[in-house]
């Protein structure tokens, strides 16, 4: 009699184990999963502030001459100004001519900027034309590139209206985990009234523990001022910097960098975001 008893007749054999699924939205549902399994046992999935001189990418979505633009010459001016004392590393980002497939192509300065003259001369002699296809993706990917050599302070976009579809909005988002896991905050800032633009930078704010606010024509000078201002003192000091400072713009700043990423069960959130591009 055979004492073989590795298959008897009517025992079970292990089902064949099925693949991960690759694409994008299981991806980012995976991530997201294991960022609420961190959250629930305690672990903190993201790294402190990188020691040394602060880096910070500014991306600009907008044509060389709106009003976009020159909000963002103005905010890099005041970076660098709030920064004296301490230093600032700048990278400044655009999207220029179409590539083949009509998306506009994404540009970044090959070098770490380190005064403001040397940027405004940069953005002056960029050009930055419209009529095509921005995708935030391309912004994001390539700060998870940036953040290889030593994680950035900030991260910040600004434009009007981007065009990513619901595969590059998933992988935005899981660009986004990436940067918010190496302790990079991200910082978007919205021209224009365009629906759709604004709940993409939401949910994008809401992945990453980031910060969404929407440029208003009517909104008083001052208050804008003084969130730029915020943004700035973060930027160069981290959040002990705003703290200190204070004032209600700081205030609202620390709370929203407060909130927690999004929870695994408000994923279906993105399902509306999708519908709409």
């Amino acid at each position: 009699m055979s004492k073989d008893l590795t298959k008897q007749p009517g025992s079970i054999t292990p089902k064949q184990q099925k693949p991960v699924a690759t694409d994008p939205a299981s991806r980012l549902k995976r991530s997201l999963m294991e960022d609420a399994l961190g959250r629930m046992f305690g672990k903190d999935a993201e790294k402190p502030v990188a020691p040394g001189t602060p880096r910070v990418m500014l991306t600009c979505a907008n044509h060389e001459h709106s009003p976009g633009w020159e909000y963002a010459k103005a905010l890099q001016r005041q970076l660098f100004d709030a920064a004296v004392g301490v230093g600032l590393q700048m990278k400044f980002a655009f999207f220029g001519p179409d590539n083949a497939a009509g998306v506009r192509r994404f540009k970044i300065t090959t070098h770490w900027i380190g005064n403001p003259d040397e940027m405004a001369g940069l953005m002056d002699r960029a050009a930055c034309t419209c009529g095509c296809y921005v995708l935030v993706r391309s912004a994001l990917e390539q700060a998870v590139k940036e953040n290889a050599d030593r994680p950035m302070r900030a991260v910040i976009v600004v434009g009007d209206v981007f065009h990513d579809d619901v595969a590059s909005l998933d992988e935005a988002a899981l660009a986004a985990i990436q940067l918010r896991r190496a302790g990079t905050r991200l910082f978007f800032i919205q021209q224009g009234n365009s629906p759709v633009t604004a709940r993409k930078l939401q949910y994008l704010a809401r992945v990453s523990g980031g910060v969404y606010f929407r440029f208003d024509p009517r909104m008083q000078e001052r208050q804008f001022a003084e969130m730029w201002s915020a943004l700035s003192i973060y930027a160069s000091g981290g959040e002990e910097a705003v703290k200190a400072t204070g004032g209600q713009a700081g205030t609202l700043l620390l709370e929203q960098l407060k909130q927690e990423p999004m929870p695994i069960m408000e994923a279906r959130e993105q399902v509306r975001v999708k519908r709409d591009t």
